[in-house]
């Protein structure tokens, strides 16, 4: 059970952020962040961070989903004007410009 903090500006109880919980969200927050980078291959590793359908490592977009209980499919449709700006062109291989499905680190 999570333990319960209490908000000071209105006086209501919420869960308290594990640190292992605050490092999963800088994960997310990173990824979205590196979508509106300038530099084009941040934005394709970000692109396919947010698109990677394995969930198989702790860091991975879906396992940070199922652990916070997000709709992935939702917070997609969310970024889909970032998403799909980067769509490559016939031919390209945009997946070869990130080694790795993480977001870069800041």
């Amino acid at each position: 059970m999570r333990s319960l903090v209490a908000d000071i500006a209105d006086g209501k109880t919420r869960p308290a952020i594990k640190p292992e919980e605050r490092l999963l969200l800088a994960v997310v927050e990173s990824a979205f962040w590196d979508l509106r980078s300038p530099d084009l291959a941040r934005r394709r590793t970000a692109r396919h961070y947010f698109l990677d359908e394995a969930d198989d490592h702790t860091f991975s977009f879906l396992s940070i989903c199922q652990h916070f209980s997000w709709s992935p499919a939702s917070i997609r449709n969310q970024l889909s004007s970032l998403l799909q700006a980067l769509v490559p062109s016939e031919g390209s291989s945009w997946s070869n410009a990130g080694a790795s499905s993480a977001p870069s680190a800041r």
